[in-house]
This record gives C-alpha cells, sequence and structure tokens, in this order.
C-alpha cells in the first residue's frame, strides 16, 4: 500500500473527528442540503434501489431447464499461477463431470513457476504454458483462446479458477441451458469452498450465496442479462475468438459482460443449477487487497463502457446495457457512501443541518428502514434456506443474523482501505496482486468443511463475536 494511502486511511477518521467537536463547540452550524441530498440519490439509484430491486425479483425462483441429452463440446480451462497447493481442487471435480469424457476437455493455463503443471498433467490435465510468467489471468487466458480455439470452433469454453471445486453436473447444466434457452454465455451459482473457516470466510460465504440467490437470479427474471462472475461461467468459444482481445482491465468478467452486450448484443444467461465453490481469503489484508484490484479494474470499466452502454442502450431500447452502464458506477457508490459518514455524524452533532423530506417524518423513516434492511436485512432473506448450516428454526435463524452481522463488520474493516488504496492505483494496467489459495479441497477435505459448517452450535451463534463480509 502507498504510503500517503495508508496515512489517509488512519488520518482521515481522526481528522473528521476532531474537526467535528470544533465546530460544535464553536456553535457552527451549516446548511448541507446541496451536499446531501444529491449524494443520498446517487447513492440510492445506483446501488441500494437496484440491489432490493432485484431480490424482489428473485422471490420466484428460475425453474431447472429441461434435461438434454449431452450434445455440446466443451473446453474447461483453468488459469493458474503458483498453485500447486490447490491445482488439483478443479482438476479432480472436472474430470469427475457426469458428462461424456469424449465431449470435454480439462487445461491448466500455467503461468507461474512451481510446480502446479506436474501436478496437473499427473492428475490428467492438460497443461499449457504461457511463454513468460506472471502474464496474469486475462492475458493468460487470451493466450489459451489464441492457441486452442479455431476458426468455426463450435466449442463452449467453460473458465474457473485454480482454487475452484465445480459441482458434478456443471457441463450436463450447461449443455441443458444451452439447448433449452439457446444461452451464448452462462454464468454458474457462485458458492463458497471454505465458507466455516472463520469469521471472515462466514462472512463472505454469507454475501457470496445471498449475492447468487437474490441478486443473480433477480437480474435474470427481470433484464435477462446477469453478471459475469470471474469464475464459473461458459461462454461460445468463437464469441471469445473475436472479442477477447479487446479486454483492457484487471476485470475481465465484468468488462466481458459489455463488450458482449455491445459487440454481438448478446447477454449473460443464469444457470443455478451449476455450483462452482470458490475459496476466500481468511485474513483481512488478503481481502482488502483483492478489493482494491476489484475497484481498480471497475472503476476502469467504467471509463472505457459508461457512456458507451448509456447510449447503445439508448438507441437499441435495451434496458439491460443501461441498467450494465449503472452498475460500472458502482465503485463511486460505494466511495460516496463511505463520505456520507462524516455527513451523518455532522447531522447528529448539530453542526450540520438539513431541510426537506429527508429531515423528518414519514419519508425519512421509510429511506432509514430502507437503509436498515439493505445492511443488515439483505443476507438474512438470501442466506435463510443454506441447508450446510444444519439445526432447526431458532438455531438457523441465530447463525444466520450472526453471519449477517459478519458482513457488515467486514465491509467497515475492508471496503474503505480498499477504495483509498485504489484511488491511488487505478492507473495501473497490471495485475495488481495475485491471492494467495491454501485449500486443497479432496472430496474428504470438502466432505470435512461442509460437516464442519452443519456443526456450528448454537452456542458459538450466539457468542458476541467480531465479524465480515
Amino acid at each position: 500500500m502507498p504510503p500517503i494511502a495508508a496515512a489517509l486511511i488512519a488520518g482521515i477518521p481522526a481528522a473528521i473527528v476532531t474537526a467535528l467537536y470544533v465546530l460544535r463547540m464553536h456553535g457552527a452550524r451549516f446548511e448541507i442540503d446541496s451536499v446531501y441530498y444529491p449524494t443520498f440519490a446517487f447513492v440510492y439509484a445506483v446501488w441500494i434501489l437496484p440491489i432490493l430491486g432485484f431480490m424482489l425479483f428473485s422471490l420466484r425462483p428460475i425453474r431447472p431447464n429441461a434435461h438434454a441429452a449431452p450434445k455440446h463440446r466443451f473446453i474447461c480451462m483453468v488459469p493458474a499461477y503458483n498453485e500447486e497447493r490447490v491445482i488439483g481442487n478443479p482438476i479432480r471435480s472436472l474430470l469427475a463431470q457426469k458428462y461424456p469424457k469424449e465431449l470435454f476437455e480439462v487445461w491448466v493455463i500455467f503461468d507461474g513457476t512451481d510446480a502446479t503443471a506436474e501436478i496437473a498433467e499427473r492428475l490428467g490435465a492438460k497443461v499449457l504454458v504461457t511463454p513468460t510468467n506472471g502474464y496474469g489471468k486475462h492475458r493468460a487466458l487470451d493466450y489459451a483462446f489464441r492457441k486452442l480455439l479455431h476458426p468455426g470452433d463450435d466449442r463452449y469454453v467453460a473458465v474457473f479458477d485454480a482454487d475452484n471445486t465445480v459441482s458434478d453436473n456443471f457441463l450436463q447444466a450447461m449443455n441443458d441451458a444451452i439447448e433449452a434457452r439457446g444461452f451464448r454465455c452462462m454464468q454458474s451459482f457462485h458458492d463458497v469452498l471454505n465458507g466455516a473457516d472463520n469469521w471472515i470466510t462466514k462472512a463472505l460465504w454469507c454475501s457470496c450465496v445471498s449475492s447468487s440467490r437474490m441478486y443473480l437470479t433477480g437480474r435474470m427474471r427481470s433484464l435477462s442479462n446477469v453478471l459475469i462472475c470471474g469464475t464459473g461461467w461458459c461462454c461460445e468459444a468463437e464469441l471469445l475468438r473475436k472479442h477477447w482481445s479487446h479486454i483492457k482491465t484487471q476485470t475481465e468478467d465484468i468488462e466481458l459482460n459489455g463488450i458482449l452486450a455491445l459487440e454481438s448484443g448478446v447477454h449473460v444467461g443464469y444457470v443455478p443449477e451449476a455450483h462452482i465453490y470458490d475459496e476466500k481469503p481468511l485474513n483481512i489484508w488478503v481481502s482488502i487487497r483483492q478489493r482494491m484490484r476489484w475497484m481498480c479494474g471497475h472503476a476502469r470499466v467504467a471509463y472505457y463502457y459508461f457512456f458507451r452502454c448509456v447510449w447503445e442502450g439508448m438507441r437499441r431500447g435495451d434496458l439491460a446495457l443501461i441498467e450494465l452502464a449503472s452498475y460500472y458506477l458502482v465503485p463511486f457508490a460505494l466511495l460516496i457512501s463511505f463520505l456520507t459518514w462524516p455527513l451523518l455524524a455532522g447531522i447528529s452533532l448539530g453542526v450540520f443541518r438539513i431541510a426537506g423530506p429527508l429531515a423528518s417524518g414519514p419519508v425519512e423513516h421509510l429511506f432509514e428502514a430502507i437503509a436498515v434492511f439493505f445492511i443488515f436485512g439483505y443476507q438474512i432473506v438470501g442466506f435463510w434456506n443454506t441447508k450446510e448450516l444444519g439445526g432447526g428454526g431458532f438455531t438457523r435463524a441465530c447463525r444466520v443474523v450472526l453471519y449477517s452481522l459478519y458482513t457488515c463488520i467486514f465491509a467497515i474493516l475492508v471496503w474503505p482501505p480498499a477504495l483509498v488504496w485504489a484511488l491511488f492505483s487505478v492507473a495501473k494496467s497490471d495485475w495488481l496482486y495475485h491471492t494467495p489459495h491454501v485449500s486443497d479441497a479432496t472430496e474428504e477435505a470438502l466432505l470435512a468443511q461442509r460437516t464442519a459448517a452443519v456443526r456450528v452450535n448454537a452456542a458459538t451463534a450466539l457468542a458476541p463475536q467480531a465479524a465480515t463480509n
């Protein structure tokens, strides 16, 4: 982290608190309507209301696609940089797919220096080594697409991270979706491999499952266009040959969303029957660095594609493109939402004043209720039916509430420093940071992890712990 970013993270809160108390002691009063209302409107319009709106659409679940005879061919690609500790996860689970072996291949795209390639070959995968080390994910995939795909290729490319475990019905579910709905690009259900490890992974488990169940389902129900989540996605080989070389940022997933919609009119379908289990960070520092990279890439995607998505969405009458443009502004909404904390603190201290509907009365109470539900209730609703939690009604309720509290504490600890750091790194176009992975999920290890989640007792659920997202 740049020293100036670290200084700002530590110094800004202290400076704000000091300034507010000094102003209060001197009896200062400021009208802030011109700042407060635009800030409020932007955060709600770009971030809060879309998420809650998609939640409402998700209340009607997506019906599974009808089973179709295996027909489509797949090439499964796993970009890997020094992943010898975890590369067995995707390889074992992909080679165990309940799908005809002659209809799919498993490739590891290796750009590191350790024994990942040797382990992958020993487990039965094919390996493609990049010309130099440290390519980064999107450049490694670009190299693989140029080497392994060919003109007129009728296969589908499925992409996974090196720490993933994949449900054994993944390829069959993708085949069914292609046959039933004609999807050309698809995203699976994003779940968590190590959700029971500590309070951080519990928080991320809660938020990740909630997002897959409600945010992606709601987007599919309302717009027929979900977000690519970085892993567990599948796309026509010909589309990737045509468009992947245009990728410019570290967040190739959401950038591909925009490119496909703009250049080929392709929306991304959702296949919740197929699951991938992703390893989540075990400590705050890794989480901050990971989110810093996401925010840098996300902001760069907004720079390149926001206005194009708005213009083309209006020209074509495509609401999904307009909403995608709005989604690209989420990093800025996140940043502004944290900047509202001093405004709210100043209002509570009497230093700042606002007039109008949000100053008092039913409108103020309505939006306060919306904010409270967004912060605490959203994850509770989304995570409630998670079978791995185990327990009866009361025990499950305690666990869900606790995990939801974890998500809030995690967000407070992680997102502000990640956003400040991103401000100093957004100009960089390289990979910025590689997330370390450690969980070697053999079938026995995965079963043990899930069993540990079930065995969490009610006493632990009620214990006063600090928490995550």
